[in-house]
């Protein structure tokens, strides 16, 4: 009999390939309509999705963000509803070896670092399954009253932008452009009144928000601190964090994105074929994102990754 070699499925490829298709369908998944019942997260441990978790677990069917694993399920004594989909989250395993290339333990690998040896670490993107709280019975969940009006999202994003450690100057220069300049650190917007929409003002203002944390005083990224041409690699990496950082702080303050225009068809074709370039761009842009937005909201978190 033959034997049959199984292939390992390439995770980077099928969430690159996921995003892709979202994408080809008219659908920026990082200025999805983010749940009022807040960021999603893993509701056995209370840590929310960070990284790319943080944008597909709120593309799900569900209209409450929360998941647990079957094993944290059975472990508080309930079980999967039949016939329940579940959902896949991704996140890295470190492996490590010695100087020999022979896989060690993380212990030995502290040991031999301690001593000065040689050792590699590889990170590795795993994967882990879920289920949403709609499908798991005989455990009693508790979801938070939502009683949020326009006026407390709009001071919960005014609280955002002004504790923010070491901000950019704000100006209010050009009324016609929304605009970050990393050469005098200021950060234009115009005024509140002129947009559509309070969320609007605010989505942009937190997109610049974000470009402002690559400058050389916060976290010096390339995409800030370097020149760089429109259209051009790091530009539109810089672009895409930007969208996706502006996308948690609305999750962060509850802030209803559905009615935000979406960009436009010409921005997320770009985008379909700087994915293609490179299965690993939106790992790269999510992880990039939520440390600015760390950076913003100087807070210490405990996310599920």
């Amino acid at each position: 009999m033959k034997r049959t070699t199984r292939v390992k499925p390439d995770l980077y490829q099928q969430v690159t390939e996921k995003m892709i298709e979202l994408l080809t369908q008219g659908v920026a998944p990082w200025r999805c309509t983010w749940s009022r019942y807040g960021a999603a997260r893993n509701i056995a441990t209370g840590r929310h999705y960070s990284g790319i978790n943080a944008f597909f677990m709120h593309l799900t069917k569900h209209p409450i963000p929360y998941f647990m694993s079957f094993k944290q399920a059975k472990n508080q004594g309930g079980k999967i509803r039949k016939g329940a989909k579940s959902e896949m989250v991704f996140f890295y395993k470190t492996l490590y070896k010695d100087a020999d290339g022979n896989y060690i333990s993380r212990d030995a690998a502290r040991s031999l670092a301690g001593a000065g040896e040689d050792v590699n670490t590889l990170p590795v993107l795993k994967q882990y399954r879920v289920f949403n709280i709609a499908d798991i019975e005989g455990v009693e969940i508790e979801t938070p009253e939502v009683t949020l009006t326009p006026h407390e999202r709009i001071e919960a994003c005014e609280q955002i932008v002004s504790g923010m450690n070491n901000p950019p100057r704000f100006i209010h220069r050009n009324a016609d452009k929304p605009y970050y300049s990393p050469l005098n650190d200021a950060l234009n917007m115009p005024q509140l009144e002129q947009f559509t929409s309070a969320e609007e003002y605010y989505c942009t203002l937190f997109h610049e928000l974000v470009h402002s944390t690559g400058h050389q005083s916060r976290l010096c990224r390339e995409g800030i601190t370097t020149l760089t041409s429109f259209g051009s690699p790091s530009y539109s990496r810089e672009e895409l964090v930007a969208e996706m950082g502006a996308a948690f702080l609305c999750a962060r303050t509850g802030i209803n994105v559905q009615e935000v225009t979406q960009n436009s068809a010409a921005y997320l074709q770009g985008w379909i074929t700087a994915l293609k370039g490179d299965k690993k761009l939106i790992f790269k842009a999510a992880a990039e994102a939520q440390k600015a937005v760390d950076y913003i909201t100087g807070t210490t978190r405990q996310y599920e990754d």
